[in-house]
């Protein structure tokens, strides 16, 4: 399997387990505090979703820009986790402030898009030996 195709199928991996549990944590805090959570938990994961999405693509680039194939080029690595530190928090404070969404169903949804890592067994390409 390519570099290219283990990037896309760890960050599709860990996307999809990101979506589900946000889906059932979306769904179980709408039946229990109504519609109001709804979209609030729902842009909280898509967040946290989209920032994996990111991060999964400057992963990938900084590995193509590498010096030789067993090196990740260190700079564009971190150039990637600062932007996607930026991308969340730009994005919490546009759900919170322009979009007056409901900090508690936005941070539900984040938390349980995070715990889509620990659910999907697998790690941006490193995966965890049975």
């Amino acid at each position: 399997m390519s570099a290219n195709n283990a990037f896309s199928h760890t960050v599709r991996k860990v996307v999809l387990a990101q979506t589900g549990l946000v889906l059932i944590t979306t769904a179980a805090a709408t039946l229990l505090k109504g519609t109001e959570f709804l979209w609030s938990t729902l842009y909280g994961g898509a967040i946290i979703a989209f920032s994996t999405i990111f991060f999964g693509w400057k992963l990938m680039k900084a590995t193509r820009m590498a010096d030789n194939s067993h090196a990740v080029n260190t700079a564009e690595l971190f150039k990637g986790i600062i932007l996607r530190f930026i991308l969340v928090v730009a994005l919490l404070a546009l759900g919170m402030g322009w979009f007056k969404l409901s900090p508690a169903g936005i941070l539900t949804g984040l938390i349980a898009a995070q715990l889509g890592f620990w659910f999907s067994k697998t790690s941006y390409g490193i995966t965890r030996r049975k």
